[in-house]
Order: structure tokens, then sequence, then C-alpha cells
């Protein structure tokens, strides 16, 4: 009995010294833990991630966490890291990194972000973040088009396109392209033209064009004939993500028109923009209406009088002589050129010199005359074809419906030209 008792008492002091030992180990075992609030996030292609860690108690003095950085994403070219540690202040119970992507062109690329177990702290679930990296794409910066003739000034459009977003590409911050002046110029910068804004072109966050402005020099003199040739160069700001697209550079022929460079006879051929009146009026104001009836020995002479008069005198007998009605002659004397009219045909603008013109029939009727004067814009196409562009008359025998409707019979020379001028072509009369 007595042997009994005694492996009971022996038994219960095993049992005893073990639950001690037990109770001794776990004090020494941390319980508090160390865990990425997320196990998953995504680096975006613009701006920053915020990795954040979190410990489940906080500690009484300030903590660092190492961080262990792997993955197939390079560091300090695929992206940046603000910190390789965590600090975890006093009192606190989380910390944060922040990631910004750099020059992430090349896809399918990750950071894995990892720690490993410190003094009073153990790992918890998520103590490995995999972070996949968003590509930037690859951005072309052109101009609209490669030509354009500047008679006084000319805006000039620039554009942007992604090489995956396409047309539907936003700038996400302002982009700054710079202006180059191509040495093989024959204009000269600040003595033949200048650019108001300086040499660059800025594209406002939020769009993918804009336009900047180049004019001819006040007071400037003999440019009528050279060129100047604008191209754009990488932004200075993340170059790498840019490229030139074709249209790259820019030809400005520096131009300018006189009365004295048309003279001789003019015959004419066509009016080039009735596609204008399909859009704004009805077939019945306008088709089989228009001045096109011309005889074939039709002509207008430009001629310059000894006194320095210029004149424009009529040789006709079709529709044309119902505008240019005196066969003495009607004088004609440069104005301003007027900017900006739009063609509706082809959504684009253009600029006209205009000259004032005297006692023409403003109503270009055979059956009504009004004798004014008026603006009448002239262009030289090349030594032998020219435009004249009817801009200011009151419709009478054609388009009068729309012009009653639209203008209220009131003449406005900022809206008329671009919905009810004619462009006439003319040719030279060979003698």
């Amino acid at each position: 009995m007595k042997t009994i008792f005694k492996n009971i008492n022996t038994f219960l002091l095993i049992a005893i010294l073990t639950a001690i030992i037990t109770s001794c180990n776990d004090d020494d075992s941390p319980t508090a833990t160390l865990s990425f609030s997320r196990s998953i996030y995504i680096l975006p292609a613009l701006g920053s991630l915020d990795v954040e860690l979190r410990a489940s108690v906080a500690p009484e003095t300030d903590l660092s966490v190492p961080i262990n950085i792997d993955g197939t994403a390079i560091l300090n070219e695929d992206y940046e890291i603000s910190a390789k540690e965590f600090i975890i202040k006093s009192g606190e119970t989380k910390a944060t990194v922040t990631l910004t992507p750099k020059n992430n062109l090349t896809s399918d690329r990750e950071i894995r972000l990892s720690i490993s177990p410190i003094s009073g702290y153990n790992l918890g679930d998520k103590n490995v973040a995999i972070i996949p990296v968003e590509i930037k794409e690859h951005i072309m910066y052109s101009f609209s088009t490669t030509y354009s003739r500047m008679l006084s000034s000319v805006e000039i459009r620039v554009e942007l396109q992604g090489e995956i977003s396409g047309s539907k590409y936003n700038a996400p911050t302002a982009i700054s392209l710079p202006i180059e002046i191509d040495p093989s110029s024959t204009a000269e910068i600040n003595t033949d033209f200048e650019i108001p804004n300086g040499m660059a072109v800025t594209i406002p966050r939020g769009s993918r064009q804009t336009t900047f402005t180049v004019k001819i020099v006040d007071g400037a003199e003999d440019y009528a004939g050279k060129e100047a040739i604008l191209k754009l160069k990488v932004p200075n700001n993340d170059s790498e993500l840019y490229y030139a697209g074709s249209f790259n550079s820019h030809t400005l022929k520096l131009d300018q028109l006189r009365f004295t460079d048309m003279l001789g006879k003019w015959k004419p051929v066509s009016i080039t923009n009735s596609e204008t009146f399909t859009i704004f009026t009805d077939d019945e104001d306008w088709v089989g209406k228009l001045p096109e009836n011309n005889n074939p020995n039709d002509y207008l002479e430009f001629i310059h009088l000894d006194d320095g008069t210029d004149k424009i005198i009529p040789h006709l007998s079709g529709d044309l002589k119902n505008f240019f009605g005196n066969p003495q002659g009607h004088k004609i004397t440069f104005d301003h050129i007027q900017k900006g009219i739009t063609d509706w045909a082809t959504y684009e603008e253009y600029d006209v010199p205009y000259f004032i013109i005297s006692q023409i029939n403003t109503n270009f009727s055979s059956k009504s005359v009004k004798l004014d004067d008026v603006f009448v814009g002239l262009d030289k196409i090349d030594d032998n074809n020219i435009i004249i562009y009817f801009h200011q008359y009151e419709p009478t025998d054609f388009l009068k419906q729309a012009y009653d409707k639209e203008l209220g019979n009131e003449f406005d020379i900022d809206i008329f030209p671009s919905f009810f001028g004619i462009t006439y072509t003319f040719t030279r009369v060979v003698e």
C-alpha cells in the first residue's frame, strides 16, 4: 500500500514539474505578431503605393523591421522604395513604406516583399506581400501636319498618342515638349518670325493635344519666301517614355501677298467650297443658283496705275458681272488678314488677305443692285492660279433663305465667311 501511494506522489510531482516547465517556456515565446495588411498589392503605372505592416501589440520603443526585397521587378529601374525597413513607432501598431514606379516599361514584372521574425514578435499569416507592377505605355508626340503657310500668324497643333490607349490617351500631368529650330531654316527666329510663348509647347493635364502660335515679327522685312523648320524634342522629364511620331518636323513658309504679285488677266474656273452649303442649307436655296455660269471669254484684269492705284477691271458677260459691275474698274486696296476662318467641309481653319474693293454690287444679283465698298479676299496659289473669296455680300438670288434665318439679314464679318462665303478659283489667261 505504501508503495502505491509513493508511486502516485511521484507521478503528481512529475506532472506539476512538467506544468511549471511548460509555463516557463510559454513565457519565453512571444505571442505578438507582425503581418502585412494585405498579401497582394498592385503598383500602378503612375502614382505611388503605400505598403503597410501591422504589429498585433504596440512596441514600448521604436521597432525596426528589415524588409527583404525580391522579385522580377528591378529596384531603381522599374520602381523605387522609400525605405528598406519598417519603423513602428513606440505605442503605435502600423508603419508604411512607399513604392513609386520609375521606368516600368517591361510587362509581367512583380515585387516580392517579406519580413523575418525579430525579437519579441513572430510572423503573422501575411508575412509576404506580392506586388505586380503595372507598366507605363510609351507615348508618341507629333505635329498634326507638316506644313503651314504663314501670312501673319498661324496656329500649329501638337498631339500625343498612347502606344496602348491610342487617341484616348490623356496626359496625367502637364507635358512640356521643347521646340527646336532646324539649322537649315532660311527664316531667322526673332528677326523674321517669333514664337510668343517661348520655345516649348505644353500639353495640359487631362488632354492629349494643344496649339501654339507662330507669327511674323512686326516690322520684319524681306521675309517672303523664307522657311522656318520647327522640330519637337523629347520632354526633359521621363524622356524614356516618349518617341517621335511621323510628323516630328513642321515647315512654315513665310509669305506676303501683294496685289502687284497678281497683275494680269484671270479667267474664272470654279467654286470649290459648295460642299459647305450641303451641310447648312437646303438644296433649293442654292443648287443651280450659284454664280457659276460664265462665258468662255470672261476674265478679270488686275492692273497697277502710274499713280499707285490698283484696280480690277471686269471683262464679263456671265454671272460674275452681277458682282463686278463697273466696266471702268473697281479700286482695290489691302486692308488686313482675316484669321481663323473655318472651312466646314474640311473642318480646317485658314487665313485670308482681305482687300477693300470699291462700288461692288453687294446683292450679287442681276435683278437687284446695291453699290458699296466691301471686303474681298485674294490669295495666290501659284504664278498661274489665284483664289478670290467672296466673303461680303447680301444673298439675294442664292442662299437667301439660310441667310435670313441664321443671321436675320444682318451681315457679320466674323460669321458670314464660314457659312456663306464663296471660294472661287481663277487661272491666268495666257496671251
